[in-house]
């Protein structure tokens, strides 16, 4: 399924400790790219995944598209996701 983030909004100390509990990759300043698919941050940022017309995919999904079989959910939302892309 795709995730999708929901804002909300905190104090500065509120969350914090949730966040270094889920081990998201902290920002400092710097651009990440965020997997079209999943809306994670990769570890290993540009280079861990690829782009299609300018979309993101982690080297996650990545994984989970090269090993899905072609009769399972997972493939056919590969598919819709990279259709709307290219057409």
């Amino acid at each position: 399924m795709i995730k999708s983030d929901t804002i909300q909004s905190r104090g500065p100390s509120e969350g914090t400790d949730s966040i270094k509990d889920q081990k998201t990759v902290i920002n400092k300043g710097k651009v990440y790219p965020v997997c079209y698919r999943c809306a994670q941050v990769p570890k290993n940022g540009l280079y861990d995944g690829f782009r299609i017309r300018g979309m993101f995919f982690c080297s996650d999904c990545q994984r989970e598209l090269y090993s899905a079989d072609q009769d399972t959910p997972e493939y056919r939302e590969f598919l819709v996701l990279i259709q709307g892309l290219l057409f």
